[in-house]
């Protein structure tokens, strides 16, 4: 990062410290908002660094599109899938919340009429919305509280009772962030008629589309974790929130993978948060801004690394295939499907998947599966059914 903190220029020279705050609050490219960090007005340098980031995140995204374009459906909706799952454990991992990709992945194939019952549903039933495109409304307090209570509510009760939202919107007593030396970090905002207003105003900043549309999910990013509405959970309504914005800005799979570059970086992450507490720092969200659009960057770079490479293996297990099923279609056709599953999302599939996959009935799509021979074919349990997958090094010799 090329900017510097106010919090940095504090002990070197105090005067050149004031004058730096005044020039960049007063720039003409300072967005001011309509709330405050302790006792100063929230501002944001629109400085070339961000404006550089927001050039290569877009380039990026166009890169990706390109390259999802080239990957078959199938294992694009496979690799959507265990972005999912991922997003899920590693958000809730981030928080000290105890979930494994294996219960997750249950959920999501469940098709019973009992999971509304099951730990995580409000979670995960959440993620795969976004995965269908439903909208998620975002414009007041009691849209907030909706969302909260739809997303990890069950959870809250499930965990500790006393963290159930007591306010009429939010809560009514203080929170404090402690941190893994008991030290307190942060104070959540008091009372709760100062949590509603502030909330308001950040609601009201990421529906100006007169803003920068990244730059507003950034620093709401920062202002729902500073407000900290709730006793517990708002970790993961922030993360929530912006995976859910930069899916409407962005390839879908871009908000399955934030929480994926956050843990790799949670660090950085925190210290974006410490720094922008910071009275010394005055209300200057830039660096912040700056680290949030640089962890987005990183994201779709690594995604459009990821994707690339499995698209090129996949070119690869694809003429074993047709070599080896030798003009045999349904072999051939459901080594494509099990290959592409291996590849993207190495969990397998379902029958019940193959079978909308294929558009053919169940006994049809088991039938061309016993044709597979065994060395090949991998098959797992997951919940009560199984999931079928293949063995790609097997495959490799075909």
């Amino acid at each position: 990062m090329l900017y510097k903190s106010l919090s940095k220029l504090f002990y070197k020279n105090n005067e050149a410290y004031e004058i730096t705050y005044r020039e960049r609050f007063n720039n003409e490219f300072t967005y001011r908002y309509d709330f405050t960090i302790g006792e100063n007005q929230a501002f944001v340098v629109m400085n070339l660094e961000i404006l550089n980031l927001l050039t290569s995140i877009l380039k990026l995204d166009k890169r990706l599109l390109k390259i999802t374009k080239s990957v078959p459906p199938i294992a694009l909706t496979q690799f959507t899938k265990k972005c999912i799952v991922d997003e899920i454990q590693l958000t809730n991992e981030i928080e000290g919340v105890h979930s494994t990709r294996k219960e997750i992945r249950e959920l999501i194939d469940d098709k019973t009429e009992n999971k509304e019952k099951k730990r995580l549903y409000g979670l995960v039933q959440k993620y795969m919305m976004l995965s269908y495109g439903q909208e998620v409304a975002l414009k007041s307090c009691q849209d907030i509280r909706k969302l909260y209570d739809e997303f990890v509510l069950a959870e809250i009760k499930a965990d500790n009772r006393e963290n159930i939202p007591d306010g009429d919107i939010f809560r009514k007593e203080i929170v404090e962030i402690i941190s893994s030396s008991q030290k307190v970090i942060h104070k959540g905002m008091y009372p709760e008629s100062k949590i509603i207003t502030a909330m308001t105003a950040a609601l009201d900043m990421l529906n100006n589309n007169k803003l920068n549309d990244f730059v507003n999910i950034a620093v709401f990013h920062y202002m729902f974790g500073y407000i900290h509405p709730f006793y517990d959970g708002n970790g993961r309504m922030a993360r929530f929130i912006s995976s859910y914005l930069l899916n409407q800005q962005l390839e879908s799979v871009v908000g399955f993978s934030l929480s994926y570059t956050i843990k790799n970086k949670l660090k950085k992450y925190y210290d974006m948060f410490k720094e922008a507490n910071d009275y010394k720092n005055k209300g200057d969200l830039t660096p912040f801004i700056i680290g949030f659009l640089e962890l987005i960057e990183e994201t779709i770079e690594n995604l459009c690394i990821i994707i690339e490479g499995k698209a090129e293996q996949y070119k690869f297990y694809k003429e074993k295939i047709e070599k080896y099923a030798d003009g045999n279609k349904p072999i051939r056709n459901i080594l494509h499907v099990l290959v592409q599953s291996a590849l993207f999302d190495d969990e397998g599939i379902s029958i019940q998947d193959l079978v909308e996959i294929a558009e053919l009935s169940p006994s049809t799509i088991r039938g061309w599966i016993k044709q597979i021979p065994k060395d090949v074919l991998i098959v797992k349990q997951s919940g009560k059914m199984n999931v079928y997958s293949v063995n790609l090094d097997v495959v490799a010799k075909l």
